[in-house]
């Protein structure tokens, strides 16, 4: 049997019931953070046992604006698992609301799903990446990840920060919250086309730059060219890992972003984490040959759906 929560007091004691702690996205406190409160409301589906019992969680949300549902936090975290036994997902499938998108799920988790019920494949069609760094394995160092490249590109690499470093940019890091300045340059970069152009997405990004800062796990990197601020990274900090959340810099100075990159590396290993996560996409991280694991996006119905 399965039946629905929406009270969130009740939803947290469910949360810290199954939540294994062995990551950020295990974190009630964090994942609130991005549970958009104006927007989502709680509708977490609950397996009992035939005792009453609780024996599985999907923590589901419904998103109002853009009218599906979805695990809670939505597309920020990746490499997430189902808190169920495989056995009951053909029953929650058929609880799943139409319109359910469960992002990002670790692919290994989902193969031992689909071994077992493969008439759900078309349903996990949508395939993404993401890609993250164990600094352990390059000794804290990342000059010595950068000599596995290829000699030409090693060489381009290089000439690449040199030519940037010789404008003399000024790195700070800081906790501040900048997420003025990340849509101001992700904004100029894009003009029209950019996400924040949208002013409700900009104030979605306040609200959850906001709530990071305030928990204390912000960790930001500003990088100042010519006199004026012209990049930006605010990473996450959990236990012994880093998240890169937000980067932007001024596309007008070559190898800026590179840069960026490279510094927010750096600190990752001054800092001596176990891992450093850059999400999901884009091909620079394949390039810098940065570890993988692939998602799978789950959704009902399976995609392309209408507007």
């Amino acid at each position: 049997m399965i039946r629905t929560e929406t009270d969130i007091h009740e939803c947290r004691k469910l949360w810290e019931m199954f939540s294994p702690r062995q990551a950020a996205w295990d974190d009630w406190d964090l994942m609130f953070a991005f549970h958009d409160q104006g927007a989502h409301r709680f509708n977490f589906l609950v397996h009992q046992d035939s005792d009453g019992r609780p024996d599985g969680l999907v923590p589901l949300v419904r998103d109002t604006k853009l009218d599906r549902f979805m695990l809670m936090a939505g597309s920020y975290p990746d490499g997430r698992i189902l808190w169920l036994s495989y056995e009951n997902f053909p029953e929650y499938f058929e609880q799943f609301p139409e319109r359910t998108v469960l992002f990002d799920l670790k692919q290994s988790w989902v193969s031992g799903l689909l071994q077992l019920y493969p008439q759900f494949e078309a349903n996990f069609a949508e395939q993404d990446v993401r890609y993250f760094l164990a600094p352990s394995e390059f000794e804290f160092d990342f000059c010595k990840h950068i000599d596995t490249f290829s000699s030409e590109k090693k060489q381009k690499f290089l000439y690449d920060l040199r030519k940037i470093r010789k404008r003399e940019p000024t790195l700070r890091w800081g906790d501040e919250n900048e997420a003025e300045l990340f849509i101001e340059l992700v904004n100029k970069n894009f003009g029209a086309e950019s996400d924040y152009a949208n002013e409700e997405n900009a104030n979605e990004l306040r609200r959850v730059i906001d709530e990071l800062d305030r928990s204390g796990r912000l960790k930001t990197l500003t990088i100042e060219v010519d006199g004026a601020r012209q990049a930006v990274a605010m990473s996450l900090l959990y236990g012994n890992n880093m998240i890169a959340l937000y980067a932007s810099s001024n596309n007008d100075y070559s190898n800026l972003g590179k840069l960026l990159n490279v510094e927010t590396i750096h600190e990752a290993c001054r800092l001596r984490v176990d891992e450093i996560s850059f999400m999901t996409g884009m091909q620079w991280k394949a390039n810098w040959k940065m570890k993988s694991e692939p998602c799978r996006t789950m959704r009902k119905p399976p995609a392309p759906w209408p507007a």
